[in-house]
């Protein structure tokens, strides 16, 4: 029974030091951190959708589809694309036309091949 325990006690803190390690990396890391810029930058935009007004933060698909967006404006900004990484309210034509693709990879593809003056500084 205490062997139990002990070898319980050893997988609960070797799992608890992965997520702070994870939570830590995700601080730190500036890709991610300019991602949630560009998110909490969007939110305070109070975008709406359709004839009911419904908030768009509220909706999780599309509040999960910006997120996507905004990290792959991120990463393609890190990667030296002359891009800006926020979302403002002049780029929704271009943000609804994103928001539901599958990945954050086919945003970028998408951003690099319909943005003509995309390009690296």
């Amino acid at each position: 029974m205490r062997q139990y325990f002990l070898l319980l006690s050893l997988l609960c803190l070797l799992g608890c030091s992965e997520q702070s390690d994870t939570q830590e990396q995700n601080k730190i890391d500036p890709v991610m951190q300019l991602s949630q810029w560009c998110f909490d930058h969007w939110k305070q935009q109070q975008w709406t959708l359709g004839e009911t007004n419904l908030p768009a933060v509220e909706n999780q698909a599309f509040s999960e589809g910006i997120q996507k967006i905004c990290r792959a404006r991120a990463e393609l900004y890190a990667e030296g694309y002359e891009i800006y990484p926020f979302i403002t309210d002049t780029m929704q034509r271009e943000i609804y036309a994103l928001v539901f693709s599958a990945s954050v990879e086919d945003i970028k593809s998408h951003l690099k091949q319909h943005l003509p003056k995309l390009q690296r500084i």
